[in-house]
């Protein structure tokens, strides 16, 4: 083991006397290495800014909406009405009496005398007279003659009356015309009719009570019944409308 005596008093290291000179090169250049870094962390420490201390912490207390009380307005001051100062009272002039009136003592003269003037009669009112209203009566002439004259509304007829098929005769034949479209289909049937058979013997409605289950067929007997003659009906020999029923039969064999 090499021990190494240190003296301070001159600022260096002294090495022992049975060092190597190698060991006591090695042992110099650590000392003076050592006072070097001990001399720049002074100087290190020396220039760096002072640190400033932590401040005091805050204390915060959060205040809740409901815990918050707001107090009431102040109520507005009202200030009392002033008093108002009586009015002050005007002294009134003195007013000075009318001299008395003497009256004196004259006669009257014409001009002041009042003559009473007496009223005018009241005249009587004329009578007004009201006229009695004359009274219209129908004479008996004109009684019996307005039942005697002659009515100037006609006579409503009576309603057509329904008369078999036997009680009319035709004087032109119904003839009906079987369409293109009907024979092409083959269409038959019987289409039985009721007809208004006017005062000249016309076909004046015909209203299909029977139809033959084809509407060409329908429309080609109607055709034909407008088309017919009829002699009219008599009645005490004065000519009627009434209803004919009738009939006409579709035959493809008979046509």
């Amino acid at each position: 083991m090499v021990f190494t005596e240190f003296s301070f008093a001159g600022g260096g290291h002294v090495p022992r006397a049975d060092l190597s000179p190698g060991q006591r090169w090695t042992l110099t250049a650590g000392a003076v290495l050592l006072h070097g870094l001990v001399a720049i962390a002074v100087w290190h420490s020396s220039t760096l800014p002072a640190i400033p201390p932590d401040p005091a912490p805050l204390m915060v207390s959060l205040i809740t909406d409901g815990a918050v009380q707001l107090a009431p307005p102040a109520p507005p001051t009202v200030e009392p009405p002033k008093p108002v100062p009586a009015p002050k009272p005007v002294a009134k002039a003195p007013q000075k009496a009318p001299p008395p009136v003497l009256a004196a003592n004259r006669a009257p003269e014409p001009q002041d005398m009042q003559v009473p003037v007496a009223a005018p009669e009241p005249r009587p009112a004329p009578a007004v007279t009201t006229p009695t209203p004359v009274q219209n009566t129908p004479t008996v002439a004109a009684t019996s003659a307005a039942s005697t004259a002659p009515s100037t509304e006609p006579a409503v007829p009576p309603p057509p009356k329904t008369l078999p098929s036997s009680a009319v005769r035709f004087l032109i034949k119904p003839q009906p015309v079987y369409s293109p479209a009907s024979l092409e289909l083959g269409e038959s049937g019987t289409v039985t009719m009721l007809i208004l058979v006017d005062e000249n013997g016309r076909a004046k409605e015909v209203k299909v009570t029977k139809s033959s289950g084809y509407p060409r067929l329908d429309r080609a007997a109607v055709a034909a019944e407008n088309a017919a003659r009829f002699q009219p009906y008599l009645e005490a020999g004065v000519p009627r409308s009434v209803w004919v029923p009738h009939s006409i039969t579709f035959n493809l064999e008979e046509r």
